[in-house]
């Protein structure tokens, strides 16, 4: 392996961590954002790789990764995840993108759902017989277009809804994502702004009897600060990400990547993710990745096995993390193009 290439991915990697530092000097609002399942990965190749292809998705993968990567998509591709998330949680993904002359159209949606929970409360903390429901949903429209040969754009306009019980929240959010793809060992350099929009404020029955029941107390302030927790506005989780990739060996028949990123949230501390990716004749992938400022989270791993049949494509991938105290994750996807 040519030993002038790693030295120059790990430069750049350093740079970035250096980036990250930088990032992470300012005050963290841990927690403050709503919508966080909007955060998670939804398919495994980004899962196994700790989040580091900003600048290696391509297609129908690009409307969660970065938009700008849905340029690449050749022909029509159907992305189909399903993530076994935290604390018997499942998020689902659907995702198709069709090319378009120089650019893709995409349209996706994601579901995190969960079981019917029993209610509890101060008197009966055992159960009350009555039970709630919860779910988060985005429904997206992508398009993603070559500037020039070696340079795309893109951006999703996305709905988001969340609902707990009888109370529920919506709004509208945008994503914006760039690649630009150099000839020197396919080195490409990735950034995407995601999440930018209105706030969430939830509304329903529970939500708006609350100032009645509180006058009916018989507790009164000038100033009541119960009244402004009853229906605060909360901003979705905006990210800010840069990432690099290169192929540091590229022979016939074996490409090893490196990948990285940077992530800069408007609700936790700046983090970090690195990523390898061997694949032998474009039909396997191993695949491993670290993550660098996350609490519960650090190492992952995946596989992947790609066919093509009378001009279809085939792609079968898996992804496998550990939340430590919170559990273990696992990824399934299966993606098609023809």
């Amino acid at each position: 392996m040519n030993t002038t290439l790693l030295r120059i991915f790990f430069l750049m990697m350093l740079s970035v961590m250096a980036f990250t530092v930088a990032l992470g000097q300012g005050f963290s609002n841990v927690g403050s954002a709503s919508a966080n399942f909007l955060k998670i990965p939804v398919e495994p190749v980004g899962a196994s790789l700790a989040g580091s292809i900003v600048a290696t998705s391509r297609g129908a993968d690009g409307m969660y990764w970065n938009p700008g990567a849905l340029a690449f998509t050749e022909g029509t591709e159907v992305l189909v995840s399903r993530v076994n998330w935290i604390l018997d949680t499942r998020l689902s993904h659907l995702g198709i993108a069709h090319q378009i002359g120089d650019g893709a159209l995409g349209i996706s949606v994601t579901a995190l759902t969960m079981e019917e929970m029993e209610i509890t409360t101060e008197t009966q903390p055992n159960g009350t017989s009555a039970f709630f429901n919860a779910g988060s949903y985005a429904f997206g429209l992508s398009y993603g277009v070559k500037i020039i040969d070696r340079f795309s754009f893109g951006g999703t306009a996305k709905y988001v809804y969340e609902y707990i019980w009888e109370t529920h929240g919506s709004t509208f959010a945008f994503d914006f994502g760039s690649v630009y793809v150099t000839d020197f060992h396919n080195l490409r350099i990735g950034m995407r702004l995601v999440n930018f929009g209105g706030n969430m404020t939830f509304r329903g029955t529970p939500i708006d009897e609350k100032p009645s029941v509180i006058a009916q107390s018989g507790i009164s302030y000038s100033y009541d600060p119960r009244l402004d927790r009853i229906a605060p506005e909360y901003p979705l989780p905006q990210l800010f990400n840069v990432g690099i990739s290169m192929d540091v060996l590229a022979d016939e028949g074996h490409v090893l990547t490196m990948s990285s990123a940077v992530t800069d949230a408007n609700d936790n501390v700046a983090q970090l993710g690195f990523g390898v990716e061997y694949c032998w004749n474009n039909m396997i992938s191993v695949r491993a990745g670290y993550k660098s400022g996350y609490d519960d989270q650090d190492l992952s791993a995946g596989l992947g096995f790609r066919t093509e049949i009378e001009g279809i494509r085939t792609q079968l991938d898996f992804a496998y993390a550990s939340f430590e105290r919170l559990g273990e994750t696992t990824f399934l996807a299966l993606r098609i193009g023809i």
